[in-house]
Parts: structure tokens; C-alpha cells; sequence
């Protein structure tokens, strides 16, 4: 058999094979279900740069009952004083320092001091406006009025000045005083109008 006859058959060969292997009873390939189906998205994974909003417990130190608050467990300072018409008018303000929550009720006793030994001078502040009741939580601050008329705005005689060096102050329904410096001419008499006056505590 020659050369030429010999290639012809190894053709038809490689013919016969290739329909045989996709033949009238073959299907097409197709691809599988999993394949096909939808990938289902992985979740999302929160950015850690994002905060995510959180209820922050309460402190059980300032739930339940609270007493008095003391002057051991409140800061005491005052506002700078604005002037109003013959008064300086400033704002003391009582901030909880003690280790649970305590209640400030009514109004601070006020009265002005002298001396190292902190000798009262002139009447308590009388009191003005309604009446308030303040539940402090730890670290948590409230505020009371204060108004002082100008000494030099009564009659000398009726005032009797003296120097103070500055306030006692008494939390409102509480006990203990703290000190609030205010050095100044006050009245030692008991004028009226009176020289000092002090409302209610109220929340800051």
C-alpha cells in the first residue's frame, strides 16, 4: 500500500473516532445546578473605623434610694457675679462628688463670714422662689441663685459694714458647710431690703 493510501485510511479513522464520541444519542454539556445558581452574599463585616451605637449601663451606685447630700460629698463654688441694677447676681453651684447618688432639696444656707475662724457676719441669706427637689448622680452638678445688693447702697448705719472674707455655704436639706471665697464689704446689720438673697436649687 503506498504512502498516499496509507494517510487516507488514518484520516477516516480519526473521523470515525470523532462522531463516535459525540454521536446522535450524546446531549451538549451543560453546567450544574450548584454552578448556576446565584452566590449568596457573605455578611457584611461591621467597619471597625464605625462606631456602633451601645446602651450604656447604669450605674447601680446611682440607683435605687439616696439621702442627703453633705458637704462632704459636694464641690461648692461660684459663678463669676453679673451685675444687675444695685446687685451682683452669680449662681453657686453644688457637684456630687461622693461615691453614690444624693438629693438636694430646697434652698442652701448662706451666710457671710470673717476671719480665720469663719465668725459669721450679718444675717443668713433670706430665701426667694419656688421650691425644688434635685436627685444628684454621681459627677452630676445643679445650681442655686445668688443675689448680694451692693453694700455701699444702704444707709451706713443701717448696714454697719465689716469685711468677709467670703461665704459658708450649707447644701439645701443637707448638712455641713463649705466654704465659697467672696471677700468684700457686707453688712453686719439686718437692712432691707435684705443684702442677700438665695432661690432654690435646680438642675444644671
Amino acid at each position: 500500500m503506498g504512502p498516499r493510501v496509507a494517510g487516507a485510511g488514518a484520516a477516516l479513522l480519526l473521523l470515525l473516532v470523532g462522531c463516535g464520541a459525540a454521536g446522535p444519542g450524546s446531549r451538549p454539556a451543560t453546567s450544574s445546578p450548584a454552578a448556576a445558581a446565584p452566590a449568596t452574599p457573605a455578611p457584611a463585616t461591621p467597619d471597625p473605623a464605625t462606631p456602633v451605637p451601645a446602651s450604656t449601663p447604669a450605674d447601680p451606685a446611682d440607683e435605687g434610694p439616696a439621702g442627703p447630700c453633705t458637704g462632704d460629698t459636694l464641690d461648692v463654688s461660684a459663678t463669676a457675679p453679673r451685675t444687675d441694677g444695685p446687685a451682683e447676681v452669680s449662681y453657686l453651684v453644688f457637684r456630687n462628688i461622693g461615691d453614690g447618688a444624693c438629693v438636694l432639696d430646697g434652698y442652701p444656707g448662706v451666710a457671710f463670714v470673717a476671719g480665720n475662724e469663719g465668725t459669721r457676719v450679718g444675717p443668713r441669706a433670706a430665701i426667694d422662689g419656688p421650691r425644688a427637689r434635685v436627685r444628684l448622680a454621681r459627677g452630676a452638678a445643679a445650681t442655686a441663685p445668688l443675689r448680694v445688693r451692693a453694700t455701699a447702697s444702704y444707709p451706713e448705719a443701717d448696714c454697719v459694714p465689716e469685711q468677709a472674707r467670703g461665704l459658708r455655704v450649707t447644701p439645701p436639706g443637707g448638712s455641713g458647710g463649705r466654704s465659697v471665697p467672696r471677700p468684700g464689704p457686707v453688712c453686719s446689720a439686718d437692712p432691707a431690703p435684705p443684702q442677700t438673697t438665695v432661690g432654690s436649687v435646680e438642675a444644671r
